[in-house]
């Protein structure tokens, strides 16, 4: 009997079915969050804090150190690792004086910004951002880190049309639908690729007397699909 050819099985599906992948893709890199407890608690590892290759939500109350970590920290030790930063700001909070303060550079050699409200715009720029990373030879591809902060202040398609015709009735649950595309399309993407994103998220005090714990806005979605969330 002639023995079944796995190479050749192999590479006739990756011909055929585009986008996929084969093999294990464990993490090769990784950002300190500027704090070793942190780092401990994320990853096991002292030294080591978020994975690129990997979607990471920091989620919590108003002052509890979010943007600190995320887009102060976190960015100034990616760029110090020489991994290029696309910051999508939705707060319109990240001043460049506060970014200088946490010694990030600003300048379009190491860092991009994106001032961004609607889910939809953040989901464009990081779709067409892959796409073109694509295209680039495997040893022309530089290290990517996205960072959104934040994904709670992001509103729908449905929130943006209603405000422009002077009405707020609810975007009946369009938010977390699209959160949830948003980051389970980011977590398919980035899998193979040196390329990470970062997001922060708020939360909100529980109404639940069996399940105390703040609740992350967006629903469940985001929640799930994302590699891990640090509360």
């Amino acid at each position: 009997m002639k023995p079944f050819d796995l190479s050749k099985f192999r590479k006739d599906i990756t011909k055929s079915i585009p986008g996929i992948s084969v093999g294990f893709h464990d993490p090769k890199h990784w950002i300190s969050s500027g704090n070793y407890a942190l780092n401990y608690g994320i990853s096991g590892d002292f030294k080591r804090g978020i994975p690129l290759g990997k979607v990471t939500m920091f989620a919590g109350q108003s002052g509890s150190g979010k943007s600190y970590i995320c887009s102060g920290n976190i960015i100034k030790n990616a760029q110090e690792q020489g991994i290029y930063v696309v910051l999508i700001d939705s707060e319109n909070a990240l001043d460049e004086t506060w970014l200088h303060a946490f010694g990030v550079d600003t300048t379009e050699e190491k860092l991009l910004k994106f001032n961004v409200s609607l889910i939809a715009d953040a989901a464009h720029i990081i779709s067409d951002f892959v796409k073109d990373y694509k295209t680039l030879p495997a040893d022309d591809r530089p290290k990517i880190l996205f960072a959104i902060d934040s994904l709670g202040m992001m509103i729908s398609s449905v929130n943006a049309q209603q405000f422009s015709e002077n009405s707020l009735k609810g975007d009946f649950g369009s938010k977390p639908k699209e959160l949830y595309a948003l980051m389970r399309n980011c977590v398919n993407m980035f899998g193979n690729l040196d390329i990470g994103l970062v997001c922060t998220n708020h939360t909100s005090k529980s109404q639940d007397m069996f399940n105390p714990d703040d609740v992350i806005a967006g629903g469940e979605g985001p929640i799930f699909a994302a590699s891990m969330v640090v509360a």
